[in-house]
């Protein structure tokens, strides 16, 4: 008799679309349609997002970010975004994951195999985190398969469009989406799915649908896809955080990772046994190929920065691909190796993440009652027309020097901009810590020095990840040295007015030393509290190689860690973490700089009494294996600025 039920066929289209409503609906993650901008470093982007697009800023151009035109949909910060906008995308985002939803279906579809579907969305939705960037992604190369499979072109057409739009949405996606488009079309060619002339068809259109949208989304395609190359290479080195407590949960996730890594060997080698080169072996392994780009991107996003909002996006995520292998793949063992992964990673979850991230709730009836209350809100708020919401925390003499002039704010807390009410006028890269390499502090050091700067400056100390504050932005810096000048302190703030002439910057020396880590490198930009003497501005440059081992580490988890300690002339020694690709594009070291008034009499004098640097030496945070050469190479240049 329960075999009979579990097995009773479920035909009703009815049935079907009202299942996957409710589905849709346990998954529905906002508990509102829009937020208000409050302070904070990740406010501050979210909210620097809806300022770029209020002022119709070019992307590429005028703003370069993580995020592209359309990201600030899946922020839900309400500024110039109104509600019904953010209710147009959630209806395409929606609209997405039903048709993901359905097709993950089997069919004929059986009562047994609808109960498993159900409760596995059930624990991947109670375990979803930020979603949306990674799904939309996911959808596109789950279409292109589909398509591979059906021979249906409306599925390419969908996972092209899908492609396109995930490259204005988040960058390290939307490369990557791109490169799967290009790929599927010139495999779909190859596998006689597509004629020479639907190739060049899907090509051009695509090409065309790219154009049209940078053109309406206000971005520069080319500067965008270069910039964005840029932030993807940079990010690795420059935002990397170990998981110093958290390495047995990192551990389960690798081994699965491994695990998919031995299934796809497993293969290749079966195949070049037996010499079998059809086209399902080779679809199969194009499928094998979309979850190894799927499952890496992911362990990378997880572990490269592996904080709490970064840590769990790989047991979140990562099911997801590997149910790619059960629902396209033409052989049974992998079929049943997916399934394997999908079980061993919720298990990996519930034994090892729980702990550091509590239970699993799972409760549908707790789920439906919090989305009675959610839902009819949201509804109501479509309508809503969001009123600014200011919070002036800057002193009234400020805001009146300011005025209505532009103004930006270095390094990180945009969101005090908004909240001041003040003439946003941005550098390309919004936040210091983002300026990962010197192309992207470049694009920022054009910017104040152009014609097109902001009238004033807001500039702060403010450290991350215990980094030297100064030495984020240092080619920035040098151009605030020449454009501008401090007029007044506050808090942690100094604010700079752009003044009418551009101080010269000219090399004067150079000098290349080989040098050692663990030892110290003395400077030759010690200055003593005496302003009648006219000191060169000093700036090194330090060139770090990785070994062997640093090479794998970067490739498959995260850099080697390096620390930096800065001796002064009054003796004080102090350790910041630090990084390869920071220190390769410049650090000044005239002076060690701990607060804005520090800041404001190195401005003023070209010295900070007392701070004088004295000497600097690199050490490497070991973790069993050294990751870098000893050797280092360290460049001294002098500059005259006058």
């Amino acid at each position: 008799m329960m075999k009979r039920i579990l097995n009773w066929p479920i035909n009703s289209s009815w049935l079907i679309i009202s299942y996957l409503v409710l589905l849709i609906v346990l998954l529905f993650p906002y508990y509102q349609i829009s937020n208000i901008p409050t302070v904070g470093i990740d406010n501050s982007w979210r909210i620097a997002l809806e300022m770029a697009y209020q002022k119709g800023l070019i992307f590429g151009k005028d703003i370069i970010y993580t995020y592209g035109p359309l990201g600030r949909f899946t922020q839900r910060i309400s500024i110039a975004t109104s509600n019904f906008q953010f209710f147009l995308f959630d209806i395409f985002c929606f609209g997405n994951v039903g048709f993901l939803l359905y097709y993950l279906l089997p069919k004929p579809l059986k009562l047994y195999q609808l109960l498993i579907h159900f409760g596995l969305f059930l624990l991947l939705s109670s375990i979803y985190g930020e979603w949306q960037s990674f799904l939309l992604f996911y959808v596109s190369i789950f279409s292109g398969l589909l398509f591979l499979k059906k021979q249906n072109q409306w599925f390419l057409v969908h996972a092209i469009a899908m492609g396109v739009i995930n490259f204005y949405i988040k960058a390290n996606y939307g490369v990557i989406a791109l490169g799967f488009v290009f790929i599927l079309l010139c495999y779909a060619f190859f596998s006689k799915r597509l004629s020479l002339q639907n190739l060049l068809l899907y090509f051009f259109g695509s090409m065309i649908f790219l154009i049209l949208l940078a053109f309406l989304l206000k971005t520069d395609l080319v500067a965008y896809f270069f910039s964005s190359i840029e932030i993807i290479k940079g990010y690795n080195e420059s935002q990397s955080f170990f998981p110093a407590d958290r390495l047995r949960a990192v551990a389960a996730s690798y081994s699965i990772f491994v695990l998919f890594i031995l299934v796809f060997l497993a293969f290749i080698l079966q195949k070049l046994l037996k010499k079998d080169f059809s086209i399902p072996t080779l679809d199969s392994f194009f499928v094998l190929g979309c979850v190894g780009v799927c499952s890496f991107v992911l362990i990378k996003y997880a572990f490269v920065r592996a904080d709490d909002g970064h840590l769990m996006s790989f047991v979140r995520s990562v099911s997801l691909p590997f149910l790619l292998l059960c629902s396209f793949t033409t052989e049974k063992w992998l079929k049943i190796s997916g399934w394997c992964l999908v079980s061993l990673n919720l298990i990996s979850y519930l034994v090892f993440y729980q702990s550091i991230y509590g239970q699993l709730s799972i409760s549908i009836i707790d789920n439906l009652r919090t989305k009675s209350f959610i839902l009819p809100e949201y509804f109501k708020d479509i309508s809503k027309k969001n009123m600014p919401h200011y919070n002036f925390t800057y002193p009234k003499e400020v805001l009146e020097i300011i005025g209505d002039k532009t103004v930006d704010l270095v390094p990180n807390e945009t969101s005090e901009i908004y909240l001041n009410k003040l003439n946003y006028n941005p550098r390309p890269v919004i936040q210091s810590y983002q300026a990962y390499n010197a192309y992207l502090d470049r694009k920022n050091q054009e910017k104040y020095l152009s014609t097109t700067a902001p009238d004033f400056v807001i500039f702060g100390i403010e450290s991350t990840d215990n980094k030297y504050a100064i030495g984020d932005e240092t080619m920035t810096l040098l151009a605030l040295l020449q454009h501008y000048e401090p007029i007044k302190i506050w808090n942690n703030h100094l604010l700079l007015k752009k003044k009418s002439h551009i101080k010269s910057l000219k090399l004067v020396k150079q000098s290349s030393t080989t040098w050692e880590m663990g030892k110290s490198f003395p400077l030759n930009s010690v200055i003593e509290a005496d302003s009648s003497k006219q000191k060169l501005l000093s700036i090194i440059k330090v060139k770090t190689t990785y070994n062997w081992f640093g090479k794998l580490l970067n490739l498959l988890f995260q850099p080697p860690h390096l620390n930096m300690e800065i001796a002064t002339s009054k003796g004080e020694k102090t350790i910041y973490r630090t990084v390869p690709i920071l220190l390769n594009k410049g650090l000044i070291v005239n002076a060690k700089m701990d607060d804005v008034a520090e800041v404001k009499q190195f401005f003023e004098t070209g010295f900070v009494e007392n701070k004088g640097m004295q000497s600097v030496r690199f050490d490497e945070i070991l973790r069993r294996k050294a990751g870098f050469d000893k050797k280092i190479e360290i460049l001294e240049e002098f500059y005259e600025l006058k």
